[in-house]
């Protein structure tokens, strides 16, 4: 993911992910598998609070979970810069090179 997202601190865990896998109807092994992470990677999702660092896997969550992209990123924890914050870094950026 890029670097100007930003996730939620988490110290329980992700329970947007855990709901996100309840939707599916899946229990952790079988939404790892379904989603190509080993079971125990899933369970750190879950439980540790830790984030899918690939696209694809995003991408497979919101399918399995019949949710679209933006209630996925949104659920998982994922915080979206604004257009603005985006163009403003951007040209922060340039005029300090």
């Amino acid at each position: 993911m890029s670097d100007t997202m930003t996730t939620r601190d988490s110290v329980r865990g992700n329970p947007g992910l855990k709901a996100l896998r309840e939707m599916a109807g899946l229990n952790r092994q079988q939404m790892a598998r379904a989603v190509g992470v080993a079971p125990r990677m899933w369970q750190r999702y879950e439980n540790e609070g830790r984030l899918p660092e690939k696209l694809d896997i995003v991408l497979r969550i919101a399918v399995l979970a019949g949710k679209s992209i933006d209630e996925t990123i949104q659920m998982i924890g994922f915080e979206l810069p604004t257009r603005e914050e985006l163009l403003r870094e951007e040209k922060e950026e340039v005029t300090n090179h």
